[in-house]
């Protein structure tokens, strides 16, 4: 009798461990497939990162504007300057827009008329008998130190009739300081009638910022 209670005994106590094991197996796939789903639910898109941040979103543009002069021809400029307000980050959503106008002196002949920065497209009054300003830029983000490009972007610009979207929204962060380069590649002002002698390009950088409420 005795000796079937130990054999009965054995066979119960090596069961257990068999549960045990299948046990610890299933709490061990359970445990993966938490991580898993974790992994999966934390994935998140570039456009749903940025929409997880708390606070109003408000449509916004950041504008600079430099001036220039014939000699500036071929030189790159100084920097124009962006500064994102403290009151939240800025989201850029188009490529930049840059035009141009006369502004000196008072009594050119297309003073203060707005026109594009490129001579490459047939925009209004864009010919090459025209006033032209021809530029290639740099884009940096001044706050991280980081270029958005390896070598000077040719003019590819958003227009007035044509806003360019941008591969992906870019986040800037409160008080960072955005910076547009241009080079001027060409610069002719027109001889006809009364010449400018001096220009002012302006940047825009169209988006939105998220400010609380």
């Amino acid at each position: 009798m005795s000796q079937i209670l130990d054999y009965v005994t054995k066979r119960m106590d090596g069961a257990a461990a068999e549960i045990r094991k299948i046990k610890s197996a299933l709490q061990a796939m359970h445990g993966k497939q938490q991580l898993i789903e974790d992994l999966m639910a934390g994935s998140r898109s570039i456009t749903e990162e940025i929409d997880s941040i708390p606070g109003r979103r408000i449509f916004y543009n950041l504008n600079g504007q430099a001036t220039f002069v014939a000699a500036d021809q071929g030189n790159r400029g100084a920097p124009i300057n962006f500064l994102v307000s403290q009151d939240g980050p800025f989201v850029m959503t188009h490529y930049p827009m840059a035009v141009w106008r006369p502004n000196l002196p008072t009594n050119a002949t297309n003073f203060g008329l707005w026109r594009p920065v490129a001579a490459a497209w047939p925009l209004a009054d864009q010919v090459i008998d025209s006033d032209i300003v021809a530029i290639s830029w740099e884009f940096a983000d001044g706050g991280s130190q980081r270029n958005m490009q390896n070598l000077p972007t040719a003019a590819f610009l958003s227009r007035p009739d044509n806003l360019v979207p941008l591969s992906v929204p870019t986040l800037f962060t409160p008080n960072t300081t955005i910076q547009f380069f241009p080079t001027f590649q060409a610069i002719l002002f027109n001889d006809a009638g009364v010449p400018p002698t001096e220009g002012t390009l302006e940047v825009m950088l169209p988006g939105y910022r998220i400010v609380n409420m």
